[in-house]
């Protein structure tokens, strides 16, 4: 008996095997034959000559479990796919791990170029394509570190669909690298102000938080300013006020010494809003209208909270 090719076997078979008709064949002749069949097969199968000489063509090839009994290819060798293009020539040594098996590190190409575009890159590279929702936390320095990084740094605060606000956290303070000037809040700044012509009629050159302007009863020198909504948190604000030029801005000396008086202070921003009066005597004692008139509001604004009050020494 020998172990033969596929071509050997199917010639012997042909030609030992033919048409029974004359009663030529031999019992020697079906047994040698089916014997090198069964000692031909491993050789030819594992010959890897599926190409051109044992072709597997039309099916897959699969290895099925049957009966909970398993059925491996075992690729001492590797794999190879002849179409790859890829890393290793198509050629794969160990097994696929699965999604849930590759550590992310263990990734090529994770430094080269800027593959991951969904990505803010950390070397800033690259500028944001559209908004960015941040929801109610905290942009600072320190991030989600072990330490709490709440009310530290900046939070967007939604308030409607077309409003927001900045929160600034209250262990934050704004530090101006030109002068190192600091900022804590804004307490200290003007909540309204307003400079307008009161001789003839009431002409307003620039104003801020400022809902109206009045002339009281007609009367020369006396005016009724109202703030707008919401300005301030209640009538305890302090007023800076100036009126003295006769005349629009004619020269340095133009103006007369006069006195003005910001004392009646009223409204609750509720059923009316609030307002002060804003009246000029001359140094005879008459209400007179001026040119050049400035006044300053500086308060809390609503919902401001007062903070630590000076130590009152009688």
């Amino acid at each position: 008996m020998a172990i033969l090719p596929t071509g050997a076997l199917l010639n012997n078979i042909n030609s030992e095997l033919a048409d029974n008709n004359a009663g030529n064949i031999s019992a020697y002749d079906v047994r040698h034959n089916m014997v090198d069949i069964v000692e031909s097969i491993t050789q030819i199968v594992a010959s890897g000559d599926f190409d051109a000489e044992t072709p597997f063509s039309g099916s897959n090839v699969r290895a099925k479990i049957v009966n909970n009994q398993n059925g491996f290819f075992v690729a001492e060798s590797g794999i190879l796919f002849p179409n790859a293009t890829a890393v290793n020539n198509g050629k794969q040594y160990e097994p696929y791990p699965g999604p849930f098996g590759i550590n992310h590190n263990d990734l090529a190409g994770l430094t080269l170029g800027d593959p991951h575009t969904q990505y803010l890159p950390r070397n800033g590279g690259r500028v944001m394509q559209n908004n960015l929702g941040l929801g109610n936390n905290w942009i600072n320095a320190s991030g989600n570190s072990t330490l709490s990084s709440d009310n530290r740094g900046l939070r967007f605060q939604y308030v409607s669909s077309t409003k927001e606000n900045i929160n600034v956290g209250s262990e934050t303070t704004f530090v101006f690298n030109t002068d190192n000037s600091k900022l804590a809040t804004s307490k200290g700044v003007a909540k309204a102000w307003i400079n307008f012509n009161g001789s003839g009629n009431i002409v307003v050159r620039d104003s801020y938080n400022i809902a109206q302007i009045e002339r009281i009863s007609g009367s020369a020198g006396k005016f009724k300013i109202t703030f707008a909504s919401g300005v301030l948190a209640n009538n305890n604000y302090v007023v800076v006020a100036n009126s003295n030029s006769r005349s629009d801005f004619d020269s340095p000396e133009d103006f007369n010494v006069n006195t003005v008086g910001t004392v009646a202070r009223v409204g609750d921003d509720a059923a009316s809003l609030r307002s002060v009066t804003f009246c000029v005597l001359n140094d005879a004692g008459q209400y007179v209208d001026a040119a050049v008139n400035d006044i300053v509001v500086f308060g809390r604004e609503k919902g401001a909270t007062s903070g630590v009050q000076p130590t009152v020494i009688n």
